[in-house]
């Protein structure tokens, strides 16, 4: 992901822009030979962007004829060729580049034509004469941006630490931004860990001018409940070429691209629907060789004639790589969630651009027993609560000092409360799936790949626009369960709908009823088999996948016997804060096996870590080059 930073500070003179822009850009620390660097700065407004070039959008900024207002764009557009044919009529009669175009349509339509945009992209415009800076979100805030509003200025940027260096304030811990981190998983709404520092919403347009400071949605993700109800069999055909029209928008460029190949479902239809003139492209698997995603990937890979990769890990990997995970996911995820920089250098000599089969929750698979029985808003709200935050507030009791926690624990309930004002629909499936997508899905699942986009760009064709509008006129009996995705695939994809599916062992069944039937006696006898090791401490399990983090963090004894211990001394993580008692029991429970701590140690180090680089800007021991945390007794196998 190219770095975008910039300065709305109108009080600023134009020396001082270009130091604040040098200062945020420098912050970044990428190989500097392997971008363009585009800058523009005018007295009290400075915006810059490092481009790797593998989107091909060109040189920047684009800017009108008058040379008066200009445009960033950070990502892509990928439906720009249909763009510039719909909009003809207004558009110069010549070759535009992607920014050009999207500066084109801004300037007639309004920035709220982001709507028709395809991609994933933070575009930044200003206008010199109005003195106006314009930020905008793509329809899911895949691309994340930052802003801090400060006395009579802006800093905005695509990573924290363009925020950081140029803040001047006193830089501080958001008490409830903490607690929902650990609560959730990620934060409600636009929170950060960092007081002040938000994130552009989905849809969301920023403008800033001397006159006002203001936000508003374009877009809005909402299931369109009065919507035509139609038969299964149709939502399906149509679901199948809608899906092969955004795979072959994603296959656009001269950059190579690759796919990363689970056994699930998502990434197997991306795969399936790559048509043959794009074969063989190479396919990735993080696994051990014997795993379910391994073994089901290479049946996969090899029925649609893909180059099937084994990325498999010997030895340690955490310890040896959580800073720069942590300089590159800034605190807002535990670090053991994004452990796939150390195949950087071993995925970039095969690919540029990751083909990801993310699918968000269009598909409805969050159907637990308490929300199917729900029959109101409020007792959805419930379910949603105790499925997603509940579960985590002893722990978080336990980390927390008492009087942080009682403190901030109202807080927390009533942000999750008014998270629900951006929610729309009223069915408690519908309620569900757009909750989930609009918080947890921009702010957790988007957020992962940040490890990756300084090396590689990522694209997923299963939340292009067309698509997305369809999937979301699909009423909830037909979602349940997966029921359309399955059928999809089955009909659409034949050749691959025996493969078994990683997470059932089964292959792939549209029938819902049989197939609930089948999910509810295996979680029986799961739950069955685990009070069977329990009280005679034998192993139930049919052999590890691709990592057991229990495991894998009580193998690394450098994480809870130095690192987070330093962490605790030096003050990154304040005992005013942070139960320092209650954690060293945590430790030492998680350290004899005695409960699932790995998640809390992970973003208990995470958080230290970036408290140590962005509060307190001590930088010294951030690997000085980023891709060079490769694993080096990693491997990556031709299967």
């Amino acid at each position: 992901m190219p770095n975008l930073v910039g300065v709305w500070s109108p009080s600023l003179a134009k020396d001082m822009v270009e130091r604040v822009v040098a200062r945020q850009l420098d912050r970044v620390r990428v190989p500097r030979n392997t971008y363009a660097e585009y800058r523009a700065t005018f007295p009290g407004f400075g915006m810059a962007l490092q481009d790797h070039g593998l989107l091909e959008n060109g040189v920047q900024p684009a800017w009108t004829e008058n040379g008066n207002i200009g445009l960033l764009l950070d990502g892509e557009v990928t439906n720009a060729a249909e763009l510039m044919q719909r909009f003809a009529p207004e558009l110069p009669h010549r070759r535009l580049s992607s920014p050009e175009l999207c500066l084109h349509l801004i300037v007639i339509h309004g920035p709220a034509i982001a709507r028709t945009f395809n991609g994933f992209f933070c575009i930044v415009v200003y206008d010199e004469a109005a003195r106006r800076l314009t930020l905008i979100a793509d329809r899911y805030g895949a691309r994340p941006l930052y802003y801090a509003r400060r006395q009579g200025s802006v800093f905005y940027g695509s990573e924290l630490k363009a925020l950081s260096v140029a803040d001047t304030y006193p830089r501080k811990v958001d008490d409830l931004g903490l607690l929902e981190l650990f609560c959730y998983g990620t934060h409600f709404m636009d929170r950060t860990w960092m007081e002040g520092y938000r994130r552009l919403g989905p849809a969301t347009i920023l403008t800033v001018d001397p006159e006002q400071f203001a936000l508003q949605r374009y877009w809005i993700y909402r299931y369109v409940e009065g919507r035509t109800k139609l038969d299964q069999q149709t939502y399906a055909s149509v679901f199948g070429i809608l899906l092969d029209r955004a795979v072959e928008r994603c296959m656009q460029g001269t950059k190579r691209k690759g796919i990363f190949l689970s056994g699930g479902y998502d990434s197997r239809s991306a795969a399936a629907a790559i048509r043959p003139h794009w074969r063989p492209l190479p396919a990735f698997t993080f696994g051990a060789p014997e795993s379910r995603d391994v073994r089901f990937a290479a049946m996969l890979a090899e029925r649609l004639g893909l180059v099937h990769h084994i990325l498999t890990r010997r030895g340690p990997y955490l310890y040896r790589n959580c800073r720069a995970i942590v300089w590159r996911t800034e605190g807002m995820m535990t670090f053991a969630n994004a452990t796939s920089i150390q195949w950087h250098q071993l995925l970039g000599n095969e690919m540029d651009i990751i083909l990801t089969g993310f699918l968000g929750e269009f598909s409805g698979s969050h159907t637990w027993p308490a929300l199917l029985m729900s029959r109101s808003r409020a007792d959805a709200v419930k379910a949603i609560f105790h499925r997603f935050v509940e579960p985590r507030l002893g722990l978080a009791e336990r980390i927390f000092q008492p009087a942080f926690y009682e403190r901030t624990l109202g807080a927390l309930r009533e942000a999750f409360q008014r998270s629900f004002d951006a929610v729309e629909d009223e069915h408690p499936l519908d309620m569900a799936d757009s909750w989930n997508f609009v918080h947890l899905q921009p702010r957790g699942t988007f957020h992962a790949p940040a490890v990756d986009r300084h090396r590689f760009e990522m694209r997923a064709p299963h939340t292009d626009n067309d698509l997305v509008d369809f999937l979301l006129g699909i009423p909830p009996f037909a979602r349940l369960e997966q029921r359309v995705y399955k059928k999809m695939i089955a009909q659409s994809f034949p050749l691959i709908r025996d493969v078994p599916c990683t997470n059932s062992g089964r292959p792939v069944n549209p029938h819902f009823v049989r197939e609930y039937v089948w999910m509810t006696s295996a979680l029986l006898a799961r739950r069955a088999a685990a009070r069977v090791q329990k009280r005679f401490s034998r192993s139930a399990s049919l052999g590890r996948e691709f990592r057991d983090l229990g495991e894998d963090f009580r193998a690394e004894p450098e994480l809870t016997g130095h690192l987070l211990p330093s962490l605790l001394k030096s003050g990154m993580l304040p005992d005013s804060i942070f139960n320092h008692r209650g954690i060293d029991q945590i430790v030492q429970a998680h350290i004899q096996g005695k409960g699932n701590y790995e998640h809390a140690i992970g973003l208990l180090i995470s958080v230290g870590l970036a408290v140590k680089y962005f509060l307190h800007d001590d930088v010294s021991d951030v690997p000085s080059e980023i891709y060079a945390s490769e694993d080096r007794e990693s491997s990556l196998l031709r299967a």
